[in-house]
């Protein structure tokens, strides 16, 4: 999209330009023929004391207001391609900001042992108090023509701001790794985990505007699965292979705790 935006944008200038030059080039075709044509009629009788001076005023009027037109036609477009850059200037700001934004709130994130931490707590919780417990594994994919750093740094912070606002107070989140969040839900059954996931669709789905997919993995203890083991292994299923393994004999330590 931004791509083709640009591509855009640099089209329109160069036909603005194109359009400038041309209009340029047949004003003074035509003014430079024109005086051509009236300077015999004008100037034949100069040297007569009777002659009216008016026309030749006229042609040096036209002439001077040819030149007039002309120089303001391309001051226009000298303006114009200095307004367009002091735009681009502003709008480049504008997205280092945001990408510096997005790269704090991705950086100040927790991270994946975090993840784990909190949900040893909340599953033993959720156990002594027999209450349900949801977690959600969200897998944000980037398509191609999004693939500069900057533009994933930002989308990645668009989208964790659109998760977070959809959350309970209780709720967490966090970075598992690039593309990837997990969320804990505490106190959530299947079928509340379904709504919840279908709020977090809308809410990526207006954020991303088509710019990446995503897709939402939702586990709910006890009715999906029946130890901390097992909860673990369908997060680390959803992850990238290089997570498996560790993640797998970390949740194993915790079951023998």
């Amino acid at each position: 999209m931004r791509a083709s935006r640009v591509f855009v944008e640099q089209d329109v200038d160069q036909r603005e330009f194109n359009l400038t030059l041309f209009a340029c080039v047949a004003i003074l075709i035509l003014s430079i023929g024109l005086a051509v044509l009236m300077y015999p009629a004008v100037f034949r009788s100069s040297t007569s004391p009777l002659v009216s001076r008016t026309p030749q005023i006229a042609f040096f009027g036209f002439c001077g207001l040819s030149c007039l037109l002309v120089a303001y036609l391309v001051d226009r477009q000298v303006m114009i391609q200095k307004l367009r850059r002091e735009i681009a200037v502003g709008r480049a700001q504008m997205n280092e900001k945001l990408t510096q934004a997005s790269a704090d709130l991705l950086g100040s994130m927790p991270t994946f042992n975090t993840f784990e931490d909190r949900l040893t707590m909340e599953f033993r919780r959720a156990v002594s108090a027999q209450q349900f417990l949801s977690v959600f594994v969200i897998g944000i994919k980037l398509r191609p023509e999004f693939s500069q750093s900057e533009i994933v740094t930002c989308m990645l912070g668009d989208a964790t701001k659109a998760v977070s606002q959809k959350l309970r107070e209780q709720d967490s989140i966090y970075v598992l790794r690039v593309g990837f969040l997990g969320v804990i839900l505490p106190g959530i059954d299947t079928a509340t985990a379904l709504r919840v996931s279908n709020r977090l669709s809308v809410g990526l789905s207006e954020v991303g505007g088509g710019r990446f997919d995503f897709e939402i993995y939702a586990t709910t203890y006890p009715q999906q699965v029946r130890s901390l083991h097992d909860l673990e292994q369908q997060v680390c299923e959803h992850l990238p292979e290089a997570d498996l393994e560790p993640n797998v004999d970390k949740a194993a330590q915790n079951v023998e705790r």
